[in-house]
């Protein structure tokens, strides 16, 4: 019997959710503080509610995260000179090697993938992936 595409999806989901699993064990954070990790830029301050919005949290729970991720030394406070009295925040060095190792092991992934799917299927292939990402989304 075929497999649904809700099935393939899910299959998807569960080896790219293996292989975060990994990374994130390796670093010793939550789902939440990876996705923090991955919404932030070196160099770049933000805002604790950017980033909250940025992961899909509300501002109480991204403030949590904040704090674990500060805690743990990926992010540091950052002061605005425009604006004190923001909560602002950065990657520290740690905090960028995290994020460099996160976006070593989406390229290795990215990389088996493009090695594995013909140049000439890849085109309509991601556009579909783009297209049933529109449709699931909440």
């Amino acid at each position: 019997m075929d497999k649904s595409i809700v099935e393939m999806i899910f299959e998807l989901k569960f080896a790219c959710m293996s292989k975060e699993e990994s990374i994130r064990e390796k670093l010793d954070i939550s789902p939440a503080e990876y996705r923090g990790i991955l919404s932030l830029r070196p160099g770049k301050v933000v805002s604790c509610m950017q980033l909250s919005n940025a992961m899909g949290l509300s501002k109480s729970r991204g403030s949590r995260v904040v704090d674990k991720l500060i805690a743990s030394g990926y992010l540091k406070e950052a002061k605005k000179v425009d604006d004190k009295r923001v909560f602002n925040i950065m990657l520290t060095k740690a905090g960028e090697k995290a994020l460099r190792e996160i976006n070593i092991l989406m390229k290795e992934c990215e990389t088996a993938i493009l090695k594995n799917v013909p140049k000439a299927e890849l085109k309509s292939f991601t556009h579909t992936l783009h297209k049933i990402s529109e449709i699931v989304k909440p």
